[in-house]
């Protein structure tokens, strides 16, 4: 009960630090009648509690797409931040093209931190958004001036300064960045559905087969069934493969991705930009699949976990390989570890999407008191640890699934 107290105390103190976005929100009621419960020492219930936060805390931050529709049309020039995945990718360039101007930046780290204020100060930007990133710094938005606004699908994180469009606020499905991009600018489907397919999702599916009956099948009704097996899914792999490597060539890719209209561009190499980007995905390929085939024969498998280290120190596929790992061994929660040989192990983990093992808690629970992070979906997560902790976390792991 003295927790339950401590923590709407809290809340209380936080509502007063907020100014509200909508004045209809009558929040000195709600705190009067927490108060008046705290007083009395009522026994609530935790419903009541997170009604209270969803009323009087959570709408303070929302903005819906209509809002940020109008945001970024009237944008001169917009920074967009997004994630390193074929949803962030797919959800930079809806918004890019649909508008046409902008720079876009793939965010290599866990968290949108303060590493990337010199891009802000390089740019200038009149708006920035950030898309597909499951945490934004503090101190990042503390030091910006600029409006902030936050596409994403991932468990909801409270930053104060940021405009925050999230569907869980909603009790809606998690659908992808992308899915939401689209729904913003109502163009360029095959980029969307690259962006929702890569995150196991199939919303559009049928009207993208229609347009589109080569490069998909509308018999597949399973999300990896589509990743795995179609010229979608490929493209989604290649959304993936094109952010990784150098600087200088993820942005050549980037800024030739602007330019191509059609997937066939790519797909049947078409123009010159688009067998430039499919032979960029042909190379990193071969060195996948090479990767993939030494997974499968020389993984290390423990009861519930499959784990695979690797060593690269430019080029990452952990989020690829770990998804295709679960596909081929769905009953395992796979651990797939990039050593970068800097002391730092960079993690994919995923678990059945259609099981009940939820990762999020089950890894904060191994990662306490190491030197590490994660964070991401129920059945996909990335993160990072130190080397010398990252034995412990894997029996850790292992342990609290065995329980």
């Amino acid at each position: 009960m003295q927790n339950i107290k401590n923590k709407i105390k809290a809340i209380i103190i936080n509502i007063k630090n907020i100014k509200p976005r909508n004045k209809n929100i009558n929040i000195n009621s709600g705190i009067t009648i927490i108060k008046d419960n705290i007083n009395n020492n009522l026994v609530f219930k935790s419903i009541f509690i997170l009604n209270f936060i969803n009323t009087y805390v959570i709408k303070l931050m929302m903005i819906t797409l209509k809002e940020i529709k109008d945001y970024i049309e009237n944008s001169n020039n917009p920074l967009i931040f997004f994630d390193d995945d074929a949803d962030g990718l797919s959800s930079f360039l809806l918004i890019r093209k649909f508008i046409d101007r902008g720079k876009g930046i793939p965010v290599k780290h866990n968290t949108l931190d303060e590493s990337y204020l010199k891009a802000v100060d390089y740019y200038n930007p009149d708006l920035i958004l950030v898309l597909d990133q499951h945490l934004i710094s503090q101190d990042f938005v503390d030091k910006i001036n600029t409006p902030i606004i936050w596409i994403d699908h991932h468990p909801i994180k409270l930053v104060k300064g940021v405009k925050h469009f999230n569907p869980l606020y909603f009790n809606k499905k998690p659908y992808p960045t992308s899915y939401w991009c689209y729904e913003i600018v109502k163009e360029n489907l095959w980029i969307a559905m690259t962006g929702i397919t890569g995150d196991w999702f199939l919303e559009h599916y049928k009207e993208f087969c229609e347009k589109y009956k080569d490069l998909a099948n509308i018999n597949l009704k399973e999300p990896p069934d589509v990743l795995f097996n179609t010229k979608l899914g490929l493209l989604s792999k290649l959304f993936t493969f094109v952010l990784t490597g150098k600087n200088e060539d993820v942005k050549k890719c980037i800024n030739i991705l602007i330019r191509i209209n059609d997937p066939y561009e790519i797909i049947e190499k078409t123009t010159p930009r688009g067998k430039f980007i499919y032979r960029k995905f042909e190379k990193l390929n071969k060195e996948y699949e090479k990767i993939l085939k030494d997974a499968i024969k020389n993984n290390i498998t423990y009861k519930k976990i499959l784990l695979y280290t690797y060593t690269s120190k430019n080029t990452s596929f952990t989020g690829v390989l770990a998804n295709e790992l679960i596909y081929k061994f769905p009953d395992k929660v796979v651990i797939v570890a990039r050593d970068k040989d800097d002391g730092i192990m960079r993690l994919s983990i995923r678990s059945n999407y259609k099981g009940n093992i939820i990762l999020p808690e089950l890894i904060n629970k191994a990662i306490f008191g190491l030197k590490g992070q994660s964070g991401g979906h129920d059945h996909a997560c990335g993160g990072h640890i130190d080397k010398e902790d990252f034995k412990t976390f894997v029996d850790r792991l292992e342990h609290l699934l065995n329980k």
